[in-house]
């Protein structure tokens, strides 16, 4: 029997969270232009650990870009972030734990559907880097196709309005049909009605890997639903794997580099060019006998760029 003690401080956590945010979504004076999923957002930063990063707009790979998000988590101990004019964040996959869709209203299937496909769009990404990418603390490599931990977790949260528990149910079971495990959503709230996700062998959790079945919960109290979505994207976000973006992935397929290479040209034998730390003299004088500047086409004090070999 689980202590009911732990039991009544979790209850109590979820009502005092639960009638946070209600107060939050209702508009106030000078609020009015604030967008629910900045309000989700404000919520989440709020009661998150401090290390991730809660923001919106763009996931990319070195190949591609994800659709727009509502949220995104990521680890900002390992997360470099490129920003555009107009405030718009694009992360790399790598560092990314969560990333999420807010709806006031989720009428029909096809609604639910493209917020569910706005998802994929992320799971589509590479997180490997081409094989490049280790967990920042384990050193394994990253494989979200056969790891649930290596994959970036999925929610889609609908905030009033929403499809039934079984049409949403069903929906989801295409989306299994249809796509492989690791491009699955992890979790699907709607507040004040249900929780969609997964039954594992230990019981319900968000792992679609190990999935044996589509586990819907009541979740007809606010405050439950919400409880239960923070307790498993806080549990998500803290086991996912992160790895720093691969400078080789990246640069060498988005920004290749080219230069003059100096001191670099083979031997008669095809042999590669000698070590630079040959032509050290072990002598330290100022080189030059005046202080005027060379020119652009005569460099003094360099020899000049030899054709082959690598820099």
């Amino acid at each position: 029997m689980p202590n009911s003690r732990l039991r009544d401080m979790l209850a109590r956590a979820g009502m005092r969270m639960a009638d946070e945010l209600k107060e939050r979504l209702v508009p106030h004076s000078g609020e009015l232009g604030i967008a629910r999923e900045e309000i989700l957002r404000r919520f989440l930063r709020d009661n998150l650990p401090r290390r991730y990063e809660v923001s919106s707009g763009f996931v990319f790979d070195s190949r591609a870009i994800s659709q727009q998000l509502d949220i995104i988590i990521a680890d900002a101990l390992v997360a470099p972030r490129f920003e555009v004019s107009g405030g718009i964040r694009f992360y790399p996959c790598e560092s990314v734990v969560a990333v999420g869709q807010v709806k006031t209203h989720v009428s029909s299937r096809r609604e639910m559907w493209d917020a569910i496909n706005n998802l994929r769009s992320v799971s589509l990404l590479d997180r490997t880097a081409d094989g490049q990418a280790v967990c920042d603390r384990t050193g394994q490599s990253l494989n979200p196709r056969e790891n649930h931990l290596h994959r970036i977790f999925t929610f889609l949260i609908i905030l009033e309005r929403s499809l039934g528990g079984e049409l949403a149910r069903e929906l989801l079971l295409e989306v299994v049909q249809r796509s492989e495990p690791h491009l699955w959503p992890n979790v699907i709230v709607a507040l004040e009605k249900y929780v969609l996700t997964y039954c594992c062998d230990n019981g319900i959790c968000p792992n679609t890997l190990d999935a044996r079945a589509i586990a819907l919960a009541d979740a007809s109290d606010f405050a439950t639903g919400l409880l239960r979505f923070y307790i498993f994207l806080s549990q998500a976000i803290n086991a996912t794997s992160v790895s720093r973006m691969s400078s080789s992935a990246y640069l060498h397929r988005l920004l290749p580099l080219n230069a003059d290479v100096i001191y670099s040209c083979t031997n008669d034998e095809g042999e590669p060019p000698p070590f630079l730390s040959t032509l050290w003299t072990g002598e330290w004088e100022y080189p030059y006998d005046d202080d005027s500047p060379a020119s652009e086409d005569e460099p003094r004090g360099r020899h000049e760029p030899k054709s082959g070999g690598g820099i």
